[in-house]
């Protein structure tokens, strides 16, 4: 199973797993976000009335209680979330951080094809040459069914076709919002699990007042190292209560 695993995540750059948590399992967690999220809004009420789509670093938050913050470290730690780690990223891997999605405040706000990678400050060259060595996952859990996320599998390793890169950046007439030929849209439910590289050419997709707590991993070099804010790491004392090697 693990071999299956990690074949299909190196060929198509995402494993759909329907099912994966129990609902019991996600009302623990989902009381936490809910908090989180709704103070949020009211902190940030401008940003998100001027296009926001997600907010970060929920484990650094003063939104939530240092009982709240280990209790999603607890989530994140579980056996079954590192076990998929361990068989999909090669080496060593570390905690990223954490988002939130949800839809835009105005509903007529078009969703945007793009890599992640694009927002580093990368040339086009290093990015092309980056995305065969570079891994960052996200694990996307859905508290709500929603449309979900429109990915061009196989692009966590492999280069736009020409009419996808003017797409993504907006060239040529195109615009990121533009449909293309070879997108493939996966629809999620509650308690499905999404991972899928950041890497890869991806679109969320706005409606049903979606509701989505994503987990960041990457490889655990220097140069990841460099983006990642320690505070929204456990403490020491708090590892104490975790078992997991990704902090």
């Amino acid at each position: 199973m693990k071999n299956n695993i990690s074949q299909y995540y190196n060929d198509f750059g995402y494993i759909h797993s329907e099912n994966f948590f129990s609902d019991k399992e996600l009302q623990q967690i989902e009381v936490i976000l809910k908090k989180f999220h709704e103070n949020w809004l009211k902190a940030n009420e401008k940003d998100y009335q001027s296009g926001l789509i997600n907010s970060h670093s929920l484990t650094s938050s003063k939104f939530i209680s240092h009982e709240e913050r280990l209790e999603i470290f607890k989530f994140i730690a579980q056996d079954k979330i590192s076990k998929i780690i361990q068989t999909i990223i090669p080496g060593k891997a570390i905690f990223l951080n954490t988002q939130l999605f949800f839809d835009p405040f105005n509903k007529n706000q078009n969703n945007y094809w793009h890599r992640d990678i694009q927002y580093t400050g990368m040339s086009i060259d290093e990015q092309k040459e980056k995305i065969k060595t570079q891994n960052v996952l996200h694990f996307r859990i859905p508290l709500q069914s929603e449309l979900g996320i429109e990915l061009i599998p196989t692009t966590h390793k492999n280069w736009d076709l020409k009419e996808e890169e003017e797409t993504r950046l907006s060239m040529n007439g195109r615009k990121p919002s533009d449909n293309l030929q070879r997108g493939k849209i996966i629809s999620l439910d509650r308690g499905d699990l999404l991972i899928f590289s950041a890497n890869m050419i991806h679109r969320g997709l706005y409606g049903n007042n979606r509701f989505t707590f994503d987990i960041i991993f990457c490889d655990d070099t220097p140069e990841f190292r460099t983006f990642i804010d320690f505070k929204n790491h456990p403490t020491q004392k708090e590892l104490k209560s975790l078992s997991t090697r990704f902090f």
